[in-house]
């Protein structure tokens, strides 16, 4: 008897155990489907997609650690098509029917799942390729404003000695751009995001952390005073000692900061 090829290598991502089973019960049915690792929060996934790059994602949208919201603005390129399983209500799927990306609504049966399937085997034999990161991310956009969830990061995760760990963004003090990736500031010392300071600014709550010169933002609740420089500039400082210039071409964000206090 020939060996079974599998085609697609699966991540079965779910905090419910009896979610993930199920998923790993249905593919276990199909020759060209092999599941090669499951995940019950958003930090093991992360560090599995990273690790294993699977060609496709069950992916949970409400998990511990990171929500799956949150997971899809730290993944990089190249991206695994990912099933998005959702307990959300009919009106907020729009926000994946729209972009043409598929979702399993729980609960869900054999009949839905193997319709996903057909999907995927379809979208992996036309499309080669995979839905980029901002199409994922503007999916997410809308998920979110039909939900009403918050939208921005709470956590960045940054890889350290082969480790992800994740940092709270209420302790990041500032951020400085390094080229494409970027150095977290906390209190005395520094991680290393693999995001960009642009990426970041548009992942991050403005309110809490503004960009104040083309190579730095702050924490605003961790600024101590501002006080002027030369030229139309200012010198913020934050409470930890460290000095950081406003420049002359984001000086509209003064008024966002000195906002904040009155």
């Amino acid at each position: 008897m020939p060996q079974t090829t599998h085609n697609y290598t699966v991540l079965v991502a779910d905090d419910e155990l009896a979610a993930r089973k199920l998923i790993i019960h249905y593919l276990k049915e199909e020759d060209d489907f092999e599941v090669v690792a499951e995940s019950k929060d958003g930090l093991e996934t992360l560090t599995s997609i990273e690790s294993i790059k699977p060609d496709l994602v069950f992916l949970d949208i409400e998990m511990p650690e990171i929500s799956g919201i949150e997971l899809v603005g730290q993944l990089e390129p190249p991206l695994p098509l990912i099933v998005f399983i959702t307990a959300y209500n009919e009106h907020a799927i729009k926000a994946f029917e729209e972009n043409a990306l598929d979702y399993i609504l729980k609960p869900f049966d054999e009949s839905r799942f193997q319709k996903t399937l057909n999907r995927i085997r379809e979208s992996m034999t036309n499309t080669p390729t995979p839905p980029s990161l901002d199409l994922l991310q503007e999916t997410l956009r809308g998920l979110v404003n039909t939900t009403g969830d918050n939208q921005y990061l709470k956590k960045i995760a940054c890889k350290q000695k082969g480790i992800i760990k994740l940092i709270p963004t209420d302790q990041i003090f500032w951020i400085e751009s390094e080229g494409s990736f970027c150095k977290l500031h906390l209190e005395a010392s520094f991680v290393i995001s693999n995001l960009s300071i642009k990426k970041l600014e548009e992942l991050i709550d403005p309110k809490s952390h503004l960009r104040i010169h083309r190579s730095h933002m702050v924490n605003v609740d961790k600024i101590e005073s501002i006080e002027p420089y030369f030229h139309g500039e200012y010198m913020v400082n934050l409470n930890n000692g460290v000095t950081l210039k406003l420049s002359r071409s984001y000086k509209e964000k003064l008024g966002s900061i000195l906002n904040q206090y009155q």
